[in-house]
């Protein structure tokens, strides 16, 4: 091999070397990077006070809305034999707007079944009282949180234009005693007012070791 030769596979190795040295500087930046963020995203949410039903719970409402409208349609993809392709906050009301492969919009107003008087029992520490409190939904307690709910959220979104393909009510849930089939269970008992503005209404639950997955229920079918 000539002295030419050698010098062109030298520098050929450099240049790999170089490549290989600046990528890896940048996935350990990035690594850093994220690992930052992850501990300051930590810190920040020791400091809430809110523990109960805090599954979906972020350090700010935009990221919270976006992964929340992200995993129901993620669950109504299979449903719709359509694709997310953009998903982004849209003008509140509605929440979200969501579009898929095949160009449907949808908006996604984003709301929270949740007990306040269990959030209030659990911050003061009251155990049993905080105990008794998120055992006692049945269909009836139910029946009357949705109702205020769909009521005061159909007000809310009545004047929305008709820019969306299809206007979603999503209600999320991370209540210890409302799994999805405890939801369902509930569902003929009860009876709901009309779901106008909203084409869909959802409750989307928490994740579910037992079925290994989020629950997610159509509302008013």
């Amino acid at each position: 091999m000539n002295t030419r030769r050698i010098l062109e596979l030298k520098k050929r190795r450099r240049r790999k070397l170089e490549v290989y040295f600046r990528i890896k500087a940048e996935r350990e930046a990035y690594e850093q990077r994220l690992q930052l963020a992850f501990h300051e995203y930590q810190n920040k949410r020791s400091t809430m006070d809110r523990k109960h039903a805090d599954f979906f719970e972020s350090i700010d409402k935009e990221t919270k809305e976006l992964g929340i409208a992200m995993t129901f349609f993620q669950l109504l993809e299979s449903q719709l034999d359509e694709n997310l392709v953009q998903v982004y906050l849209a003008e509140d009301p509605p929440d979200v707007a969501v579009v898929t492969d095949k160009e449907t919009s949808f908006g996604i107003e984003i709301t929270e079944l949740v007990s306040e008087k269990a959030i209030g029992l659990d911050i003061k520490n009251k155990r049993e009282q905080y105990l008794i409190e998120i055992l006692s939904w049945n269909a009836q307690s139910l029946q009357s949180k949705l109702k205020k709910i769909i009521t005061s959220k159909a007000e809310k979104c009545a004047k929305i234009e008709s820019s969306y393909d299809h206007l979603v009510l999503l209600i999320f849930t991370d209540e210890p005693r409302l799994s999805s089939d405890v939801i369902k269970s509930f569902l003929p008992e009860m009876e709901l007012p009309n779901l106008s503005p909203f084409d869909l209404v959802y409750i989307l639950t928490s994740y579910e070791p037992q079925n290994k997955g989020y629950g997610l229920i159509q509302v008013g079918t």
